[in-house]
């Protein structure tokens, strides 16, 4: 299965970039382990390889200069079944270094393709932290004065699992990445390459070169380290907790164990549900809605939640989409949205009216909040007095769950139990009164 979606002369890279290059053989390797796209997640940094994200048909995360590779462990400790793969730069391994090398040390079973080709490309030809000694660039005119950074080395020595090192115009490039993906734990291979707009004008760099480069510097290309061929030893994703229900492949069954510690509680919920809660900061808008994903997971469904909000602090309107499904969630926009938790005039201008909701969808709002015409049903309630029974912070996951059942998605005992169940964390208890009191408020005036 091919995940390229684009042919390498359609890609945004300047004529005679290797950046295409190493994406096909990338895409050829994966395809050749048999994985399938939802199994996959790229996570590109930035800097030119940052766009990469764009051309593959699998899960995708685009993140912050350097930062790719922690996003990348967190998404691996959360998913451990799925093969993540870092798509960072030069430049991006020395603003993250320190992500680089712990990542490393707790052999984060991630793999990292770092496309090096020695300076920031992206932003006019300055030096990077892997530019050769005497090498010309905007920022070191004269050459540069200082060793280059042994990218390989570093995560070597810092515990790394699988090392190689190999120039992308060198056909052997695919198999070095095809072994860095099927290699256990964390696996690193730096990929040489020839930037056209800069580095290579500016130095006259060549494919026959880049090998005497490589041999000048003691930067050896090929296999530098493979730990399957020494001791084995415990690698953070063999270690890590088992996956919860919903993070399992279609095909395989939770555990004994784990269907047994929920057989008490089960969730009976339509395919896919849409829900949008909108308030304002401080009330506590995107915390209702994780609880109610949290929640769901534990039982067994699927839950994605986008968050809305914005740069100030405890001001201003408060979002949190909210989508649980029983199967997987491919895509994560609110489209049809079925139920809608309004708690202040914040949250209903972000909204921009209500004009365009489906008729089938329940507005619940708080009794004070004057609404526009809505062709949805509309249910009140009142805010003070379930502020006084719950807490001011807990208003917002009172009226979700109330709306969830008034929507029939849930029956209101199993929502109780589900909170009892597996509520956790310091406002666990807070959580479950809010459930209940919830599921417990009689309807109110329907407008």
């Amino acid at each position: 299965m091919n995940l390229l979606t684009t042919p390498r002369n359609d890609m945004c890279y300047c004529p005679g970039c290797s950046h295409g290059m190493v994406l096909e053989r990338l895409a050829a390797a994966i395809g050749a382990t048999g994985r399938r796209p939802e199994q996959v997640c790229l996570v590109s940094d930035i800097g030119c390889i940052g766009t990469a994200d764009r051309y593959f048909e699998c899960h995708t995360f685009h993140g912050l200069h350097g930062r790719s590779i922690t996003y990348a462990e967190g998404i691996k400790r959360v998913r451990p079944e799925m093969t993540v793969v870092v798509l960072i730069g030069d430049g991006g391994c020395g603003i993250g270094t320190a992500h680089l090398v712990h990542a490393a040390r707790r052999r984060a079973g991630i793999k990292v393709i770092v496309c090096n080709n020695f300076n920031f490309g992206m932003t006019g030809g300055q030096h990077s932290p892997t530019t050769p000694p005497a090498g010309h660039t905007s920022t070191t005119p004269d050459g540069a004065a200082d060793y280059p950074f042994d990218i390989c080395e570093t995560v070597r020595v810092n515990g790394a699992d699988f090392v190689a090192r190999g120039s992308a115009l060198d056909p052997s490039i695919g198999t070095l990445i095809g072994a860095a993906l099927n290699a256990p734990g964390f696996a690193l291979i730096d990929v040489w390459e020839l930037c056209t707009a800069y580095y290579v004008p500016s130095n006259k760099l060549t494919p026959p070169r880049l090998v005497e480069l490589s041999q000048r510097l003691n930067m050896p290309f090929g296999v530098l380290f493979d730990r399957t061929c020494g001791p084995k030893s415990l690698r953070a994703a063999e270690a890590a907790p088992a996956a919860t229900p919903s993070h399992l492949p279609h095909d395989q069954a939770p555990p004994a164990e784990s269907q047994a510690a929920t057989a008490d509680v089960v969730l009976s919920w339509p395919e896919r549900t849409e829900i949008c809660v909108a308030g304002s900061a401080g009330q506590h808008i995107r915390s209702a809605a994780g609880t109610i994903g949290k929640l769901a997971v534990a039982g067994g469904l699927f839950a994605a939640q986008q968050d809305d909000f914005p740069i100030t602090v405890r001001r201003g309107h408060s979002l949190s989409n909210l989508i649980i499904a029983t199967t997987p969630i491919e895509y994560a926009g609110l489209d049809r949205p079925g139920l809608v938790v309004l708690l202040s005039r914040d949250g209903l201008e972000r909204l921009g009216g209500l004009a365009e909701l489906p008729a089938d969808c329940v507005v619940v709002a708080a009794s004070e909040l004057a609404l526009p015409p809505a062709p949805a049903r509309v249910l009140r309630f009142d805010a003070e007095p379930l502020a006084r029974a719950v807490g001011r912070a807990s208003v917002a996951l009172s009226a979700l769950a109330f709306g969830l059942v008034e929507k029939e998605w849930i029956d209101p005992a199993a929502l109780r139990g589900a909170a009892h169940r597996w509520a956790g964390g310091e406002y666990k208890d807070a959580d479950i009164r809010a459930v209940d009191a919830g599921t417990a408020l009689s309807r109110g005036a329907v407008t």
